[in-house]
């Protein structure tokens, strides 16, 4: 989401980025880091630039990618219970997408425009029109599987337009896309905007598997598949399939990552701690990036190295959504009662209750035009005066 940059946010950034130059100058000098600490901590762009392989990093071919099909080859379970997550639904083409079909001939108005979704030759279409003024685009991909948002992308005359509407499955229908403020004052406006060939790329780099540098995006992988995260497959599958030592190891494996740098791979999409720190947001809105809440919660400062993402969120299966499904997780560090802290379960009693933890150390916040309650990852003590972060 693009924020405005006031004279507070410009500051902010200046004091974060001197920050960050600190810990960069500590990170340099070898000083030791205890898990979790901000020594540890990293942007993206460092990680893709230091790693041989990171979530969004844009290789200069796809000739080295084999494709789900070769991972199911050995690993047919995870394949299997992968197909329908959330994350392989990162990205649709139009043709694909069930909110497009089900509401194909649907009309709605925004910012002083009427929509008409269409079923068109190749797929689907939107015209927007005003007074005698109308304009008719078709709809390429689909981004998001539409339980929280579904935006959509029209490439046309070699540029992609991000429509100015957006599917909100919290309220079952449209309304302006979340980081285009601004009402819809003419019809280019109310098509949508130009996305730059470069926010394009981080656009399908998240979204999509097999994204290289350069070229297209017609044989990408569609969604957030095997190789978005453990990287290209070509010579561990080869390695593999011939038998040869040390084909585990021509691959990546973010289960062997440290504490921080399991929760930065994620972060690589839903942005990690110095993204958000460096970029222009704050308040509420800081929400929907869960590795943020998650380094700044007492659990992570103390250090405890099971605080990590995928210690709740298993990514070869969907979503859980009930708070009280992760109960288990936090009464995995806590203890109950009158137990007293142990070096295995160090987290003290909650004196309230010792089920549905989530439901008040995690409140769900919803911000403008978010049209969605996102959980806040920031696990601490909230009074009923202050659960926005």
């Amino acid at each position: 989401m693009h924020l405005s940059d006031g004279s507070g946010v410009k500051q902010r950034r200046l004091v974060f980025a001197c920050c960050v130059l600190a810990v960069l100058v500590l990170r340099a000098s070898g000083r030791a880091a205890s898990p979790g600490s901000e020594i540890d901590r990293m942007s993206t762009p460092e990680r893709v630039h230091q790693e041989a392989w990171w979530p969004t990093k844009l290789l200069l071919s796809g000739k080295n990618y084999v494709g789900d099909s070769a991972c199911a080859q050995c690993h047919a379970s995870k394949a299997k219970s992968t197909s329908n997550t959330e994350m392989t639904q990162a990205l649709l083409l139009a043709q694909d997408s069930e909110v497009l079909r089900s509401r194909s001939g649907t009309t709605f108005d925004l910012d002083s425009f009427t929509y008409k979704l269409e079923h068109a030759q190749q797929g689907y279409a939107f015209t927007a029109s005003k007074g005698s003024e109308s304009a008719t685009l078709p709809i390429t991909w689909a981004f998001g599987d539409g339980k929280i948002s579904q935006v959509y992308f029209t490439e046309k005359d070699g540029k992609f337009y991000e429509s100015h509407f957006s599917y909100y499955g919290g309220t079952d229908g449209f309304d302006r896309t979340t980081n285009q403020e601004r009402p819809a004052d003419s019809i280019s406006t109310a098509l949508g905007r130009v996305v730059s060939a470069s926010e394009t790329r981080r656009c399908f780099a998240c979204h999509a598997t097999a994204v290289t540098a350069t070229g297209g995006y017609k044989d990408v992988g569609i969604g957030v598949l095997c190789e978005a995260c453990h990287g290209p497959g070509a010579d561990h599958v080869a390695a593999m399939n011939s038998k040869l030592p040390g084909g585990e190891g021509l691959i990546m494996n973010p289960a062997h990552l440290s504490p921080t740098a399991s929760v930065d791979f994620c972060g690589a999409c839903h942005m990690t701690w110095v993204d958000v720190g460096m970029g222009d947001v704050s308040g509420p809105p800081t929400t929907r990036f869960p590795a943020f809440g998650l380094m700044n919660s007492r659990c992570w400062g103390n250090g405890d190295a099971r605080i990590t993402c995928i210690a709740c969120h298993d990514p070869h299966a969907p979503l859980v959504r009930g708070t009280a499904q992760y109960d288990e997780k936090c009464l995995a560090c806590h203890v109950v009662g009158t137990a007293v802290p142990t070096k295995a379960h160090p987290g003290k009693a909650c004196p309230t209750a010792n089920r549905d933890c989530a439901s008040c150390h995690m409140p769900r916040v919803e911000f403008a035009h978010s049209h969605h309650a996102f959980t806040d990852h920031e696990i601490r003590v909230v009074s009923a005066q202050a659960r926005e972060p």
